[in-house]
This record gives C-alpha cells, sequence and structure tokens, in this order.
C-alpha cells in the first residue's frame, strides 16, 4: 500500500452573540502521526486500493456514482487549499455500522504529462493526498443519509476524487465473507480554487446547523474526525437549505487577500435578501453591512500575522414569508476598489 498523505489546517473562527466579527490567529495543526495497521486492516483496504487503481487506469467504469460528495473550500497552509467534504449514502446501501474507506486524490494532468514523458521511469505516479479511515457510522434521522465528513489538502488545479467505501467486518472477519462485500466507487472531477493569489478572495460560504466554542484546539486526530472545525470553534453544517421559520440562518465565511494601508484591512460584506418566484427575483430585505477595518478590528490585528477576517450572521427568519430567496453578499475591498459576490440560495417551509 502507497504512503498515506495527511493534513495540515490554518484557519481559525470565532463566534459571537448574533455576528461573526472576530478575527483570530492561524492556528497551524501537525499531521497526525502515521499508525501501523493490523493485518486486517490492511486486508480489507487491499480490496478498496484495488478499485481506486482499476478506475485511475481505466480499468474499471462505474456507469453512476453511488453516493454524493458535497466539498467547500478554505484557505489550508503551505499554498494549499483545505477541502472539508460530506459524504452524503444512502442507508439502505450500506449494511453494518462499520466502514472502511480509501481516499485517492489524483492530478490527472501531471498522470497524462509523465505518460507521454519519454524519460520518465515507469514508477507509479504518486497521490496529490491519500488517506484510509475505519468510521463508525451514527445512525441517521428518518429521512437522512448517512454522513460522513472527511477532508483533503490540494495546491489549487482540478483533480480526480476517488472514493472506495465497503462495509468493514472487524478482526473477526474471514476471508469468504470479506470477499462476497461490494465495493462502492464514487470518482468526482473536483476543481479547487486557488486562495493564495493576490486578489480578494473568500472561502465558501458555510451555512452552520451549530456552532459550538472549543475549550483548545483539537488534536491532528480529532481534526480529521471534525473537519469543519476552525481553530477553536466547532461548526456542525447544515447539509440542506430548507429552514422553518424559527429558525435562525447561521452563515460563516472569511475573507483573503485584502489590500493594506498601513497594515490594516478595509473591507465592507453586505448582504441582500431576494425573493425567488417564477416570475422572477425582487429585493426583499438586507441586514446591517459589515465593517472590518482599523476601527472596528481589535487592537493588535494583523493579517501579515496570520490573523483572519471572519465574516457571518446570525439571522432570525421569523419575519420571511414561506418561499424561496437568495442572499447575495457583496464584499467589497475599499482600499483596492475590488469587489466579489456569493449567493446563498434556501427555502423557508410553512409552520
Amino acid at each position: 500500500m502507497t504512503q498515506m498523505f495527511r493534513r495540515q489546517l490554518a484557519s481559525a473562527a470565532c463566534w459571537t452573540v448574533a455576528v461573526l466579527v472576530c478575527a483570530a490567529p492561524v492556528a497551524g495543526q501537525e499531521a497526525p502521526q502515521p499508525r501501523e495497521l493490523a493485518d486486517w486492516e490492511r486486508e480489507e483496504l487491499q480490496a478498496l486500493v484495488e478499485v481506486v487503481t482499476a478506475a485511475r487506469t481505466g480499468e474499471l467504469e462505474q456507469a453512476a456514482d453511488p453516493f454524493d460528495l458535497a466539498p467547500s473550500y478554505l484557505k489550508g497552509t503551505d499554498g494549499n487549499t483545505y477541502v472539508p467534504f460530506t459524504l452524503d449514502i444512502d442507508p439502505a446501501t450500506i449494511d453494518g455500522s462499520s466502514v472502511a474507506v480509501y481516499l485517492y486524490v489524483d492530478d490527472p494532468a501531471a498522470a497524462a504529462a509523465a505518460a507521454e514523458d519519454e524519460d520518465a521511469d515507469d514508477a507509479e505516479p504518486e497521490a496529490v493526498f491519500e488517506d484510509a479511515y475505519f468510521i463508525q457510522l451514527e445512525e441517521p434521522a428518518d429521512g437522512e443519509p448517512v454522513r460522513i465528513n472527511r477532508a483533503f489538502s490540494a495546491p489549487g488545479g482540478e483533480y480526480d476524487v476517488y472514493v472506495a467505501l465497503r462495509r468493514s467486518l472487524g478482526p473477526e472477519s474471514d476471508d469468504d465473507e470479506l470477499e462476497a462485500l461490494p465495493v462502492m466507487l464514487l470518482k468526482r472531477t473536483v476543481p479547487v480554487p486557488d486562495l493564495w493569489t493576490e486578489e480578494l478572495q473568500t472561502s465558501t460560504v458555510l451555512i452552520a446547523r451549530e456552532v459550538e466554542p472549543l475549550a483548545a484546539p483539537l488534536s491532528p486526530e480529532e481534526q480529521i474526525e471534525h473537519p469543519y472545525t476552525l481553530g477553536t470553534t466547532r461548526i456542525v453544517p447544515k447539509f440542506d437549505r430548507v429552514f422553518g421559520s424559527q429558525e435562525d440562518l447561521n452563515l460563516l465565511m472569511l475573507v483573503y487577500n485584502p489590500r493594506l494601508a498601513e497594515g490594516m484591512p478595509n473591507i465592507t460584506v453586505e448582504y441582500n435578501f431576494h425573493t425567488r418566484t417564477d416570475a422572477g427575483e425582487e429585493f426583499f430585505n438586507k441586514t446591517n453591512p459589515q465593517e472590518f477595518n482599523a476601527q472596528t478590528l481589535p487592537p493588535g490585528f494583523s493579517v501579515e500575522a496570520g490573523h483572519q477576517i471572519v465574516a457571518g450572521q446570525s439571522v432570525p427568519l421569523s419575519l420571511f414569508p414561506a418561499g424561496d430567496y437568495r442572499l447575495e453578499i457583496a464584499i467589497t475591498d475599499n482600499e483596492a476598489g475590488t469587489n466579489l459576490t456569493r449567493d446563498v440560495n434556501f427555502t423557508i417551509e410553512a409552520s
């Protein structure tokens, strides 16, 4: 089995009573030390590795994806983008409470270039990212999929992401029983943005079901299991975009690469809500904009030292009529004179 690559995360966020306005220094994490696999673990993973290898070499094609993968993007370390993702799996396709998962991130452009290079040796190209997990599944709520959260890191680019998954039988299994278990394989092309340019950029807009402050950052091993945790803030994502009228719309987003004046950014973030109907869109309402500048940021704030601009709001939806909405988030760098927008579509159901 090839070497497993581990991830690092360098992000932090603060959740205040209603609005995310606090900036925090980047908290780099060491990669967990690889552990020695037991014999039964190697046996279970070997079949997953073989399936991914067959898919990568064109020996195996799959007509339909057996589950879904939803990625998010945040600035990582050393020029990489940190990509937490969620797998949504139909509970009917998994028999058992434990699964083995093999993740392989491939750079098809690099692989194609190596194949055309007559001077290259025949060694298999290294994975951009690779890891394997044995996961105890949580019982989903009625009507909900089984969800697995993990992450990988990669420079900006377009990658083929392979996820092979199969029920794990543990150390008491026998070979015949193990071979009878089907392997589910997902191949997904994932475009990873380069967040290390000089241009104004943001992370993915994260929609949170829960936000919990932690007493201390997670260990590297804990971070693997909870990849949406940023520094000392644990985020439980809300995976659908359907809300009840008594819920809140909790938003979190990091703003990257502002132009600095005397070491300080000057960023404005505006939140404009629009109703969506078959006839088109109509402006509905807006919340107060957020300002991130020398007057509003905490003393000692320094982008150059790795502090983060963390934007976001918690918007009560009780005054929103039932219907479909688009939230337009407008981010303006007042110093550079540049701007960009991010959209969040959501639905409010009638009580």
